[in-house]
């Protein structure tokens, strides 16, 4: 019963990784932004809490049935990581962080708004605005090997 979960920053490649896995998919981002194209305002942290729910559970019938999921959410602070291995405890965890250069981010960033603006992005992408960028930068907390000694790091 093994599920990858993947931490990191927006824009950091997790998805191109996760795709890259074969497994099953298992994307918050995709869910809001399919359910909520235009968005949720200040709502959006509370759905995106019960779509993390659900989806974990989702995660755990997968493995359960012999797919390997690949959790694509980014799980940005200690607490998100602690509920999700409370949520799949009896699962084996497969922690991988995408971690990335700061002046990677940025260009990423860059080329993901561009392409949303001129209409050729994928559905799933959030445009990464100023607000966006500052609340990834005040709750992200990259991951230690105390907090899950068993993490692999993926250098993007």
């Amino acid at each position: 019963m093994k599920i990858i979960l993947l931490i990191g920053k927006i824009c950091c490649g997790k998805s191109t990784y996760a795709k890259s896995l074969g497994g099953m998919l298992i994307s918050c981002d995709q869910l809001m932004q399919t359910m909520f194209p235009g968005g949720c305002g200040e709502h959006h942290d509370l759905l995106a809490e019960r779509a993390r729910k659900y989806l974990l559970n989702l995660a755990r019938q997968c493995a359960n049935a012999g797919v390997t999921p690949v959790v694509d959410f980014g799980f940005w602070t200690p607490a998100l990581r602690k509920e999700a291995i409370e949520l799949l405890s009896g699962c084996e965890l497969d922690w991988r962080w995408i971690d990335i250069p700061e002046e990677e981010w940025q260009r990423r960033i860059a080329r993901r708004n561009a392409a949303i603006e001129a209409g050729t992005g994928d559905p799933s992408d959030y445009y990464v605005d100023a607000g966006l960028l500052e609340k990834v930068n005040r709750l992200f907390v990259p991951p230690t090997p105390e907090e899950l000694p068993r993490l692999t790091i993926i250098r993007n």
